[in-house]
């Protein structure tokens, strides 16, 4: 940069005679020891030739020091006027904190004009701050002094890159300088980006560019800077490989639609100058267009120039590609934030007038339990709205509930957040939605049979803990004495039911738990409600309000484990056989994609972990799809859309295992 401000007061250390003065005057003054930090020389003893200092970062107050020491170079005496000294003055310190707090581009200017060339090395200049910054700290925060700097210096650098008279460095140890404010912010930028040493930063400029106000930089849209920058871009382009390459497609994408917009104003048809946007998208196979997709900015100009890019590259075949981001597996991932991606491209294909298309295809996704949880999301948020009823409507059902518990079960076992699952919030907060699925004012009301194996699948579920679990089935619960009768109930009940194989020691657990709720549990929380109603007006009376909700759910769970109890068949693991996989055998699997070998114990209904590490339940999905399978036997499993290919090794029978 040429633009270097002159500074030729510069500052002279102040002599020891001088801090003699100060203090005799009834003034600190200040010094900088190369172990201990900032002194402040508070009184001077002529007769032992002695300081008495405070030393505020090493807390150290009242402390004597020989004249001697002062000459040895180790101290130096500091200017009383420095923002350095200003900020351990009694009468300055609020001041300097509050601009410490509140204007750090101030401050740093302010240190870098105290400099003779009015530069100064990153080093040094960190330094400085941190002891300012230590200055504005209260006591009580003085133990974290090194974390809360960090966190303040990145918010202030960022604070430092939007002021014009700051030239800062690109790598650590280089220069910071005060400069005179530019004349021209284009002409400033672009400078920076023929200087920026690599091609990151350059797109950082390059996007500050095409946001800043056209009339303040005219100067730098020049023919010959639209070249530079696309050779840049044409450059990157060409040494796309390796393991960055994906990652750097959204970078590179994002600095063409910034060239473009930069110049669109001074010169035509900027779009056709290689490279195009297009370009990219000609590089693009499934998987890179979906990372594409989740890795630029998530605004709609920006979403949809990127369909409008899939629209032309792919012609007729623009929908499906559309619909491969939308059922991507990525798109489900709880840090991709897609749900501006997801609203977006479905408006995009109703504005191409295609909602019929998507009304199917997403009936499709729901039928073979292939919908995403970013769009099970939007349908749950959309299915009071009129514009999207085309769609949304069919998939009002028990099957979307369904497809919603095994949504929340597969991202909890593949998830070592311990954040609650989005989806899986928008189910407990949204308190109308099981209502609207099982019991729609204007639809076809569900069978108790439904109800009792989605409760059954919610339950089991590894991503609800089990007070959720508890909330929710007591909502499934009331709807079902809503909207079927008792007879409706026990007709069901006699015809038609399905029957739940459980071991003896599962059957009894239940039939003890029921004792329990019935015989115990239900009269305590009847005589809860009681007492609570006697404590005065209902409506204000919280524990009466608990106290009947604990009653609900309590009666929902009894419900609940009757039914169990009702439908159960005891599965004898002693007639399972060695021949196919069924119910009590313990199987051993190679796993094709990695040649590693698998065992499983697949037992009754709501056995799991708790009796054995490799237990499952044979009404699982993945149990099912093991079930009759043969030794030597090769197939192929699909759970949430993830294929797995398995090769029997060997069958045992479970009981004989475990003599």
């Amino acid at each position: 940069m040429s633009n270097k401000a002159p500074n030729p007061s510069g500052v002279k250390p102040n002599h020891l005679q001088t801090a003699k003065d100060r203090v005799a005057a009834g003034q600190p003054a200040f010094c900088l020891h190369q172990t201990w930090g900032i002194g402040v020389i508070r009184g001077y003893d002529d007769a032992s030739k002695r300081f008495t200092l405070d030393f505020p970062e090493q807390n150290k107050v009242g402390h004597a020091m020989d004249e001697s020491l002062f000459k040895g170079g180790k101290i130096e005496i500091l200017n009383p006027d420095s923002l350095l000294a200003a900020a351990f003055a009694d009468a300055t310190k609020e001041k300097v904190a509050k601009l410490v707090a509140t204007d750090p581009a101030e401050l740093v200017k302010t240190i870098l004009a105290e400099f003779p060339t009015g530069e100064c090395t990153s080093y040094a200049l960190e330094n400085i701050l941190d002891r300012i910054h230590f200055a504005s700290l209260p006591l009580s925060a003085a133990k974290e002094r090194q974390k809360l700097f960090k966190s303040w210096w990145t918010k202030a650098r960022a604070a430092l890159r939007k002021d014009r008279a700051i030239l800062i460095p690109e790598q650590k140890g280089g220069l910071y300088a005060l400069l005179e404010a530019p004349k021209d912010l284009g002409e400033d930028l672009f400078a920076q980006y023929e200087m920026a040493p690599n091609f990151d930063r350059k797109l950082e400029i390059l996007a500050e560019l095409a946001d800043s106000p056209t009339s303040e930089t005219r100067s730098a849209a020049t023919e010959a800077n639209m070249a530079k920058v696309s050779a840049d871009l044409a450059k990157a382009i060409t040494s796309l490989s390796g393991s960055r390459r994906q990652a750097q497609l959204p970078l590179i994408l994002s600095g063409i639609w910034n060239r473009d917009k930069f110049f669109r104003p001074t010169f035509e048809n900027v779009e056709t100058l290689s490279p195009t946007a297009s370009d990219i998208i000609a590089l693009c196979d499934e998987q890179d267009l979906a990372y594409l997709a989740l890795n630029i900015q998530h605004t709609t100009e920006k979403i949809r120039s990127l369909l409008d890019l899939i629209r032309a590259h792919h012609g007729n075949n623009w929908p499906q590609r559309t619909f491969e981001l939308l059922r991507n597996r990525d798109i489900g991932g709880t840090k991709s934030g897609s749900a501006k991606l997801v609203s977006e491209s479905i408006a995009y294909l109703c504005d191409q007038d295609l909602g019929g298309l998507v009304a199917e295809r997403f009936a499709q996704w729901l039928e073979g339990r292939e919908l995403r949880a970013p769009l099970i999301i939007w349908i749950i948020k959309t299915r009071d709205s009129k514009k999207y009823a085309e769609i949304v409507n069919r998939l009002i059902s028990p099957s979307l509930l369904s497809a919603i518990f095994s949504s929340i079960d597969a991202e909890s076992l593949e998830s070592n957040s311990s954040a609650r699952i989005p989806l899986a919030n928008e189910l407990i907060k949204d308190r109308k939605l099981i209502s609207d699925i099982l019991a729609p004012k204007d639809g076809e009301k569900v069978d108790s049979e439904t109800i009792f194996d989605l409760s059954r699948m919610m339950l089991r579920s590894q991503g609800f803990d089990e007070m959720t679990k508890s909330k929710l089935l007591t909502r499934i619960s009331e709807i079902e004495r809503k909207v079927l009768t008792l007879a409706n109930k026990s007709k069901s009940n006699d015809t038609g039911s399905q029957d739940v194989f459980l071991s003896p020691a599962r059957k009894e657990l239940f039939v003890q738990e029921l004792h329990d709720l019935s015989k115990v549990k239900i009269p305590e929380a009847l005589e809860a409600i009681n007492v609570a109603r006697e404590m005065g007006d209902l409506k204000e009376n919280s524990e009466y309000k608990m106290a009947r909700q604990e009653h609900a759910r309590l009666t929902a769970r009894a419900e609940q484990v009757g039914k169990i109890i009702e439908k159960a068949r005891i599965a004898n693991f002693n007639n399972a056989t060695t021949d196919v996989i069924g119910i009590g055998s313990s199987i051993k699997l190679l796993r094709l994609s990695d040649k590693a070998e698998v065992s499983f114990d697949i037992l009754g209904a709501y056995e799991g972990k708790e009796i054995g590490p490799n237990v499952i339940a044979y009404d699982t999905l993945l149990a099912q799809q093991f079930l009759n399978r043969k030794k030597d036997e090769e197939f192929t499993t699909t759970v949430n859309e993830r294929s797995e290919n398995w090769k029997v090794l060997s069958i045992e029978r479970w009981v004989d295992k475990n003599k």
